[in-house]
């Protein structure tokens, strides 16, 4: 990898943001098109030395935000494809952004899981309680997965939603004719609303990559957008795209009465305070 990222990299102000690795799955960021086959090549050639294969069938090129799509290319005889989707970790990845095509994806899966269980939801003996623990267990984490990380739409919010109170009357068995407005459904099964879930979760995401190291990338990344939103921007010649600002990820935690800065140093004052709660009273002294 060191070989491989001095050659390739995308330079916000200044950081340089060259690989992001989990396990074997790699993603390669470049500034230009120009400079994707040269850093495909020679991440092969590397990885070849160490007697490690690339799988060209499983790599795949993808223009993320305002960049120009870039057709397939060939890199040692052998064609990558150029996609606009493409699932990484888990969750779908889009050109253009947005969260849309995941959170399909995820209300997808997570409503043929609730159809495999409906033998669970029509059994007269199972109580509500543990009716809702089976779905807050087994349906809820599957249609949620990474949400801590979607930027949320009010419509993508809606179509959530909409999926979680379709399951709740499902369990309760609760039917559209019956007239039971969402309100008295809420309120038999005591569940929160979707939006409060992913706000805690998002809220929970940022204390976590503030109190990472700060030489982590995604320490860095946070850094940056949390500087251009108080009015620092990452250099003098940067300037926001024309046009009506997009939903980002952080906009939902300036909404609140807090600062996004001052959340940023209450983040870290927590991690510091439980660092000191983990030693034991020797290691405090």
């Amino acid at each position: 990898m060191e070989n491989v990222t001095c050659l390739g990299g995308v330079r916000v102000g200044g950081n340089m943001f060259t690989d992001l690795d989990y396990a074997d799955d790699i993603v390669l960021p470049v500034d230009s098109c120009d400079d994707l086959v040269p850093c495909l090549a020679d991440f092969s050639q590397s990885a070849g030395s160490m007697g490690l294969k690339v799988s060209w069938s499983k790599t795949k090129v993808q223009c993320l935000g305002r960049a120009v799509s870039q057709s397939g290319v060939f890199v040692e005889g052998q064609g990558v494809e150029s996609v606009i989707h493409f699932c990484y970790l888990g969750s779908v990845q889009d050109s253009d952004g947005r969260s849309y095509p995941d959170i399909l994806r995820r209300i997808g899966i997570a409503s043929s899981q609730m159809n495999s269980l409906s033998r669970v939801w029509s059994h007269r003996k199972l109580s509500l309680s543990t009716k809702l623990r089976i779905y807050q267990t087994c349906i809820l984490p599957i249609a949620l997965y990474g949400s801590e990380s979607w930027t949320l739409l009010f419509t993508d919010s809606k179509r959530l939603q909409a999926f979680h109170m379709r399951c709740q009357r499902r369990i309760l068995g609760v039917k559209w004719q019956d007239r039971v407005t969402n309100v008295s459904v809420a309120k038999s099964t005591g569940l929160p609303q979707v939006a409060d879930i992913i706000n805690t979760r998002r809220t929970a995401l940022f204390g976590h990559v503030v109190r990472l190291a700060d030489r982590t990338p995604a320490h860095r990344a946070l850094r940056i957008a949390v500087d251009a939103r108080s009015g620092q921007h990452p250099s003098p010649s940067w300037r926001r795209p024309r046009g009506r600002a997009r939903d980002t990820w952080l906009r939902p935690l300036m909404k609140s009465d807090t600062p996004i800065q001052m959340q940023w140093d209450n983040a870290v004052l927590r991690g510091h305070g439980h660092t000191a709660q983990r030693l034991s009273p020797d290691m405090r002294l």
